[in-house]
């Protein structure tokens, strides 16, 4: 099953707990004159998505082609399978964190990456 696309890069099945999209109420933090702080919902509409996926061991073009859109610095677009549905959907996200692969071992002459993951946050708010 696909569950996530990114940058044209089809991102292998992940499971056990590694992989999540989900809506969340676009909100901000106020604090009031009287020093209360409180949640104000930014619109009746504003929802985006948060996707988070990682991977036990990935392969060294897969890693290398994953990190190199992680680290350009802008918007990503990707085709994610959405907590709420059974078809990809597409979305523009920024990335709000990685973490960073290390060695696992050498397999023939070829690195294999292990650990990497990462947070994505829809670039704007939808309907």
């Amino acid at each position: 099953m696909t569950q996530l696309i990114l940058n044209g890069i089809l991102l292998p099945q992940t499971s056990m707990d590694r992989y999540a999209a989900y809506e969340e109420l676009l909100t901000r933090q106020v604090t009031m004159i009287s020093g209360r702080q409180v949640v104000e919902a930014i619109g009746t509409r504003s929802r985006i998505w948060r996707l988070r996926w990682s991977y036990d061991y990935l392969d060294n073009e897969t890693t290398r082609q994953v990190l190199s859109v992680l680290r350009q610095g802008g918007p990503v677009p990707a085709n994610f399978l959405p907590d709420n549905g059974d078809a990809l959907l597409p979305g523009v996200f920024l990335v709000s964190s990685v973490t960073q692969p290390t060695f696992l071992i050498d397999d023939n002459g070829q690195p294999v990456w292990h650990g990497l993951g990462f947070e994505l946050r829809e670039e704007r708010p939808h309907d």
